[in-house]
């Protein structure tokens, strides 16, 4: 529990970081002019973000941030502990330990299924990210919720 809060703190800090990060990685521009909407970086995301939005700008998608951080720490660390004690108590004799082996594919199983269940949640929230600093009527989507059944109808 201790993880998850101090997951939630790292994010709400470093949040509009990676929101920038997100807008400059899908600047592509103009691809026939070679023209970028944000030439000078970071600095021209932060002032238009900032113009058009102001400081909940740079949070558009926070809330389903920590919703996938916590499912997927959810899912990581319990499975795991899950799976260990399963393993543990269906090894038969008194329920030996698991092997080095039974802990490996508990592992990888359980980090499999974590990064499954977090990939849908991260759609939604760079899809968030990037309706920031559009007008309300150029918008498609109204939240986080709106946004997760636009993409299962599509």
């Amino acid at each position: 529990m201790i993880q998850l809060r101090v997951k939630m703190r790292s994010i709400t800090f470093l949040y509009p970081l990676g929101f920038l990060r997100t807008r400059l990685a899908a600047d592509i521009g103009n691809a026939s002019k070679q023209e970028r909407v944000y030439p000078n970086g970071m600095r021209d995301v932060t002032r238009s973000i900032w113009r058009s939005d102001g400081f909940k700008g740079f949070y558009k998608g926070y809330g389903i941030a920590l919703a996938s951080v916590t499912v997927y720490r959810v899912v990581y660390l319990g499975g795991y502990d899950f799976l260990k004690s399963e393993i543990h108590v269906n090894n038969g004799d008194g329920g030996v330990p698991p092997t080095i082996g039974q802990k490996f594919l508990a592992a990888q199983s359980v980090s499999m299924a974590a990064s499954i269940s977090y990939y849908p949640l991260d759609s939604v929230r760079r899809r968030m990210m990037m309706e920031a600093g559009k007008l309300d009527h150029e918008r498609m989507y109204r939240n986080s919720i709106h946004c997760f059944q636009r993409i299962l109808k599509e």
